[in-house]
């Protein structure tokens, strides 16, 4: 079809005259498509593409068989508290609220003073107000402690 046009322009100037003439009179990609095709339906439009969607995975129910009786509820432990340690050292350890004992010197916390300062009993207090200097030894203030008192009984 160009070649036709250009033969019956051949009157024209120059070559680029000719190409741009026919240019002008060849029909747009849009214009023939809806040149020739004359249906009732509208042209179909390009849908933007959809973004692929990751299978959702449904859990699966187990059969059910029979229904099963509810097991008994375990039975409860039995809560027995552990025999402390006999340690070996003044009768009032046993008023302390933790023990521990360790190469022959025992550690005490409680919230009451069981015992006065001595040369094998120190007594520290988290309490400013309790820390005092006394004859037969002193009330050291260390704070952070657990308990009011700390004891430690020397061999």
């Amino acid at each position: 079809m160009t070649l036709i046009a250009v033969l019956t322009l051949s009157g024209c100037a120059t070559l680029q005259d000719a190409v741009d003439t026919v240019k002008a009179k060849l029909p747009t990609p849009t214009e023939s498509t809806a040149d020739t095709v004359e249906t009732d339906t509208p042209a179909a439009e390009p849908k933007p593409a959809k973004a692929v969607a990751k299978p959702v995975r449904k859990p699966v129910a187990a059969p059910t068989a029979e229904p099963k009786p509810a097991p008994p509820p375990p039975p409860k432990p039995v809560v027995r508290s552990a025999p402390t340690p006999k340690i070996a050292g003044p009768a009032w350890l046993a008023q302390c609220a933790d023990v521990q004992s360790a190469g022959g010197a025992v550690r005490c916390d409680a919230d009451s003073l069981l015992a006065r300062p001595s040369a094998t009993v120190q007594v520290f207090t988290r309490d400013p107000a309790l820390a005092v200097k006394g004859n037969g030894g002193d009330i050291t203030l260390r704070p952070g402690l657990p308990r009011r008192y700390r004891f430690f009984v020397l061999p």
